[in-house]
């Protein structure tokens, strides 16, 4: 008997073949392909839709049905210590690596984990491995799943890890991510001070300015979800953008509009023993703040207040919980991690609470890794 089921593909299966019955598991041309097919026993079967009308009117019922039979099959699992954190491994079964497509599966090993948001990885056919998403493991987790990617025991599926909230997955990352494939015009990173790093790819004043109000919101609710900060942020400026004095007096005026304000230094205060210091780099040649001052232009293109109250507006509602800081946390190298899509809530600090924790994965950690290491984490 033919089982409709949904089967995990590297990332250019069938790449020209518009018909067949496939889709991205996360909307990014660098995840892995989830293909449709009828499982015979022996071998699968994939069949195409007839046209364009064929493929949109079949495919959500064939979806549903493959899902539903995924969701029947029953895998088991099992819990390892490693390092102080635990990871979850689901093996023995030709549709383990299936299960992340699983919501209600996602949602019970989750529970295991005593966690909101997992991270998941699904290296090669027949292996899931999950963990806490806050977890110290999850500074290795990538370098891991690269090493069973790149050493397949199976078909290979994905050198990418994932977040996975209440069940599906939101968010996509790695050890090594290709430039430029974000639709955001920034990257987040921390170094081992833990101070940030914001690389801007804004091409004028005006999207440096938007640009700049949304990586420093984001940037701020990380400092407050994780308790810790080095008390530096530098925004780095590309070439895209040109360098003139209303470029220098943009940046100028920022900070000193943010070096004024209260709120954002109280929680500086709190959380690194000093004030926030800011810098603006372009292409790697320090702009801001500049020893000598020019005359700001009488009209400029945005206010720079429009920065400040637009951050305070959304984070002071979540420093009011946190006050002063745990213990600080031993600091991490950095790997980016990055949403594709935004999520929309009418609850504007409920957004900005939910965006902090899949934000926190894009400002991520990159280490080095001794791959002999790797096996260890395996269960016996």
């Amino acid at each position: 008997m033919e089982t409709l089921l949904p089967i995990l593909k590297t990332t250019d299966y069938r790449k020209d073949e518009r018909l067949q019955f496939k889709e991205f598991l996360f909307n990014d041309s660098i995840a892995p392909v989830v293909a449709y097919g009828k499982d015979s026993g022996n071998a699968m079967v994939y069949e195409s839709a007839l046209d364009e009308t064929d493929l949109y009117n079949r495919f959500p019922g064939i979806k549903k049905e493959a899902l539903a039979n995924l969701k029947a099959i029953d895998v088991d699992y099992q819990i390892t210590d490693a390092e102080g954190s635990k990871i979850l491994f689901v093996e023995g079964n030709e549709y383990a690596s299936e299960k992340i497509l699983d919501k209600d599966f996602m949602i019970k090993i989750a529970a295991e984990l005593k966690c909101d948001t997992l991270m998941v990885g699904i290296p090669f056919k027949g292996v899931l491995m999950a963990i806490d998403s806050n977890s110290e493991m999850r500074l290795k987790l990538p370098v891991i799943v690269k090493q069973y990617f790149e050493n397949p025991q199976q078909d290979p599926i994905s050198d990418k890890v994932f977040l996975v909230q209440n069940g599906e997955v939101v968010a996509m990352g790695g050890e090594k991510l290709p430039e430029n494939i974000s639709d955001q015009n920034f990257v987040i990173s921390e170094n081992k001070a833990q101070n940030y790093g914001i690389e801007l790819k804004s091409k004028n004043i005006e999207e440096l300015v938007t640009d700049i109000n949304t990586s420093f919101q984001q940037v701020m609710l990380m400092i407050l979800q994780r308790k810790s900060f080095g008390g530096e942020i530098t925004f780095k400026l590309s070439k895209a953008i040109v360098k003139n004095e209303t470029l220098i007096n943009k940046c100028n005026s920022i900070i000193e509009q943010i070096e004024k304000n209260e709120m954002l230094q109280t929680i500086s205060q709190a959380l690194a023993s000093s004030k926030v210091q800011f810098k603006f780099l372009h292409d790697g040649i320090l702009i801001a703040p500049t020893a000598t001052a020019i005359p700001i232009e009488p009209k400029p293109i945005n206010s720079p207040k429009e920065v400040v109250k637009e951050t305070i507006k959304k984070i002071e509602p979540v420093a009011v919980k946190k006050k002063a800081p745990a213990t600080t946390k031993k600091s991490k190298p950095w790997w980016k991690f990055w949403a594709s899509e935004e999520q929309e809530t009418p609850e504007m600090i409920k957004a900005a609470e939910e965006k902090a924790k899949l934000d926190e994965l894009k400002s991520g950690t990159q280490k080095d890794f001794d791959k002999s290491d790797h096996n260890k984490f395996m269960p016996k």
